[in-house]
């Protein structure tokens, strides 16, 4: 997913330098200098980390001094996602007084661990941690209410409740929730956890649904960017991956073990043909890609239980690096986390350390009863005393599970990678879910100390690349089934040249303008090689707009009464749209000239910034984008009309609601370098 905040960095710095001037009311004004300046006092105890800190601000600089409505935050597992979820709730009833949020999530385990931080009730709740909420502003506290949708559970009270808390199943496979959040909710702010999901078709469905009433919309995740080449339709403003986290001492350290290929030759059974093969001829890309079931295969036993020895090896050396309380018992357990190839294997796996190993076991599939899946979650609040030794899964626990005490990850799969369209770097989704599960930190303020956690992985899984993506640190040298883990072949801690200092307000401005100094000097990038497309006119006229699923009711009437113009959109078009005319009244009612005003406004951001992501030069050209880009709206989406004429409301809405994917469209240099050297006549 590209980085879409590189354009801003030095407007930012100045913006934050300058006191976070924001176009808002005197009031308003005052309320975010006085939120941004809480956050920034030392005596907000305990203080939220720079990368979240950095989070807030640019949301707000985004949100406010850009007008931006829908952003994504990379922020890596345990970094703090949700800290940075309720610092914007405080400020949006804090400055914008708005008292309705829906927080969205994918599956049940992320639900289940949003709930402790989110309800008042919980010991863990966010407002509880950190004090978002200042002087004559503590009050509001009292006004927050959480109702998390479950499956039976009477949806009534999502009136009531000023967060809702809901998975996205549930949402739109049950709709009188839905109609309960469309039709009485009025305004809200919608968070999108674990957002890479989002381009699933429901995801999309609902959230194409909420637009017309969201004020703002912040997507979350630590891994935008899926095998299937989409991504969030927001814009990605920060990026704060495993390295950094690494490298700020916030995640635990990885050190990959493996053993001697030629004393551990791992092979896989074809359960259809009962043949052993090795583990190179596994098709593992079609596999991942999910176009080839992994049920067939399971791990020969022998390389099998080989692996688990030494994995039992690494649990026996992290049980020893643990600290005693003051009664001398160990602050908390290790753990052993095994991913499988499949359900089979994983049985298999289970089997193995029960009965040969001795180890607890914890098996949890999507065949695992609910009481398995609960057990699974509950993990994390049993630090010192949890009952099970290792957990099984195959890919089912990754987003959203996350368990302190996870000390060493066995792998019995390979993990695939694709190249990111825009930096060319390797990028995986699985491989980087499921090692961020044993990443947090016991101790996450504690950064005297390292934490670390032991991979067991094997070299004809061929993951160097994801190690090098992680940097990750090698066992110095193999470590086989029959040989104790050698503390001298430990690496010590990288030295990222940290240094600890106190924190001043009044250095702020020294750091900044340094940061600027250096962002300054730093050189404009060689130009990278793209495909270019020619036939620009017959690209937008195909683009297939995913906000074109919007049904104004009212303009497919009028639509179907017209005879269309030669290369204007079909009437089959328009046949499956769903959105309720009558909620986009409600929830948006600007007038026409008022829409005219932002889309306009809009339009000329579009020009500008396309050719600063061309070639950093927004010069005369705009005019040759412009002239594009007005064709293009009134072919598609203003029935022919001119912007500046049109009368027809609904059509304007449609097209406000596609601004965001337009601007995308146009931010292709491949595009504008197909238009500047085709242009049309001005």
């Amino acid at each position: 997913m590209k980085y879409s905040f590189k354009e801003h960095e030095k407007n930012f710095l100045e913006w934050c330098r300058q006191g976070y001037a924001v176009p808002l009311s005197d009031a308003q004004k005052s309320k975010v200098k006085d939120f941004l300046k809480n956050i920034d006092d030392p005596n907000f105890v305990p203080p939220l980390y720079r990368h979240q800190t950095e989070a807030v601000k640019r949301i707000i600089y985004s949100h406010e001094v850009l007008q931006k409505k829908d952003l994504l935050v990379e922020v890596v597992t345990g970094g703090g996602k949700s800290a940075i979820i309720g610092g914007m709730i405080a400020y949006f009833m804090i400055v914008h007084d708005v008292s309705k949020f829906l927080i969205l999530v994918p599956n049940t385990i992320v639900r289940s661990r949003l709930k402790d931080e989110f309800d008042p009730e919980s010991k863990t709740f966010v407002y509880n941690m950190f004090p978002f909420f200042y002087n004559g502003t503590g009050d509001m506290i009292k006004r927050i209410g959480l109702h998390m949708m479950e499956q039976g559970k009477d949806p009534v009270g999502i009136r009531q409740a000023s967060i809702i808390l809901g998975n996205i199943h549930q949402i739109y496979e049950g709709k009188v929730s839905l109609d309960i959040i469309q039709k009485n909710l009025g305004n809200l702010v919608i968070f999108n956890d674990e957002a890479h999901n989002s381009k699933a078709e429901n995801y999309n469905e609902v959230l194409n649904k909420l637009k017309p009433q969201r004020i703002f919309r912040l997507d979350t995740t630590a891994t935008p960017d899926r095998l299937d080449g989409l991504h969030p339709d927001s814009e990605k403003i920060l990026e704060y991956g495993i390295k950094r986290a690494m490298q700020d001492r916030i995640i635990k350290r990885i050190i990959v073990c493996k053993p001697d290929i030629e004393k551990v030759k791992l092979t896989y059974k074809d359960t259809e043909t009962g043949k052993e093969i090795k583990a190179e001829e596994v098709p593992w890309e079609e596999i991942e890609h999910r176009k080839i079931k992994p049920t067939r295969y399971i791990t020969s036993e022998k390389p099998m239980r080989q692996q688990i020895a030494i994995a039992k090896q690494c649990l026996d050396y992290q049980k020893k690096t643990v600290s005693l309380d003051d009664v001398g018992k160990p602050k908390w357990k290790p753990l052993l986390f095994v991913v499988a190839i499949s359900i089979m294997d994983a049985k298999n796996i289970a089997k193995v350390l029960e009965n040969e190993f001795k180890m607890r076991t914890l098996l949890v599939t999507n065949e695992s009863e609910d009481e398995e899946k609960e057990a699974a979650m509950a993990i994390n609040r049993h630090l010192k005393d949890c009952e099970y030794d290792a957990i099984v899964s195959v890919l089912m626990l990754r987003e959203g599970w996350d368990v302190k005490n996870i000390s060493v990850i066995m792998l019995f799969r390979k993990f695939c990678y694709k190249l990111n369209e825009y930096t060319g770097e390797k990028y995986s989704v699985y491989g980087q879910q499921v090692i961020g599960r044993g990443l947090r930190r016991i101790e996450p303020m504690n950064k005297s100390e390292w934490e670390q956690c032991l991979v067991v992985d094997h070299p004809v899984l061929k993951h160097d690349w994801l190690w090098e993506m992680l940097d990750a640190d090698q066992y110095g040298g193999t470590l086989n089934p029959d040989e104790l883990i050698d503390i001298e072949k430990i690496p010590k801690p990288k030295d990222f040249g940290i240094e600890e200092v106190d924190h001043k307000p009044e250095d702020v401005k020294n750091v900044i303008g340094d940061i600027q100094d250096i962002i300054d000097g730093i050189p404009n990038p060689p130009k990278e090689t793209i495909k270019v497309i020619h036939e620009w006119q017959d690209y937008l006229d195909k683009y297939q707009y995913q906000t074109e699923q919007i049904d104004i009711e009212q303009t497919i009437r009028e639509i179907k009464k017209r005879k269309l113009a030669s290369g204007f959109n079909e009437q089959e078009a328009f046949d499956e749209f769903k959105i309720d005319v009558q909620q986009i009244n409600k929830f948006t009612d600007f007038e026409v000239e008022q829409l005219k005003t932002m889309i306009s406004g809009e339009l000329g951001y579009i020009c500008r910034d396309s050719l600063k992501e061309y070639d950093r030069n927004p010069d005369k050209r705009q005019d040759i984008i412009y002239k594009v880009l007005i064709d293009h709206i009134k072919k598609r989406f203003l029935l022919g009309h001119d912007i500046f004429t049109i009368e027809d409301k609904n059509a304007l809405k449609k097209l406000w609601f596609s601004v965001t994917e337009i601007r995308e469209v146009f931010l292709d240099p491949a595009l504008i370098e197909g238009i500047l050297k085709k242009p049309p006549e001005l």
